[in-house]
């Protein structure tokens, strides 16, 4: 499996912050990865007895995610506890889209089925994101997203508002995540049977 590729700035706590004239910090924990691009949207769904439900493409999207979040686990020995943490707190997403082209794809076409399994993989609710920061690149050779997912401060989400609008602690409800053990296609293999750009 293709390794992470390190990211050199968290764009939610730069802009967060650069607004407030603070200095950028990072939040604990975090998750950084590289993954496929996800298939478009007209490749996510499919109709079967009149119900629309996730595709084929969509589901092994989903279990490619799951294994890379446990490969990434394993490789930065990150325990149990902290996976849980991301679920007691609000959460940042970033996305870079590294597409073939510029034009084929919309940004946020693939940001739904990218959230959402990132969330599953970690077994959180991902109404628990409260910023989520998009952007698009080109890269012809290696189409990717890299992605970047935090835990915010509560008072991050608190600054600004009136007491009357600050929002009560959530209760955890993350499911406890199954570890996947069955073999996963390649990053590679998912790419051609599935046209991911």
């Amino acid at each position: 499996m293709r390794e992470a590729i390190p990211v050199a700035r968290n764009p939610a706590t730069y802009i967060s912050n650069r607004s407030q004239g603070m200095e950028a910090s990072t939040p604990e924990p975090q998750l950084a990865l590289t993954l496929p691009v996800p298939p478009s949207v007209n490749h996510l769904y499919a109709t079967v007895n009149g119900r629309r439900v996730l595709s084929r493409a969509g589901r092994d999207f989903k279990a490619l995610v799951g294994a890379e979040v446990e490969a990434w686990q394993d490789r930065e020995q990150i325990s149990n506890a902290a996976i849980e943490a991301f679920g007691r707190h609000y959460l940042s997403l970033a996305i870079t889209f590294y597409f073939s082209t510029a034009l084929r794809r919309d940004l946020d076409g693939g940001l739904k089925i990218a959230q959402d399994a990132l969330c599953e993989a970690i077994g959180v609710n991902d109404n628990l994101m409260t910023e989520i920061h998009l952007s698009k690149r080109v890269d012809r050779q290696h189409p990717r997203i890299e992605v970047l997912l935090q835990t915010l401060p509560d008072s991050d989400l608190q600054e600004g508002l009136g007491q009357a609008l600050i929002l009560p602690p959530f209760p955890v409800t993350a499911k406890p995540r199954q570890r996947r053990r069955k073999r996963q296609r390649s990053l590679e293999e998912l790419a051609i049977r599935h046209h991911w750009e």
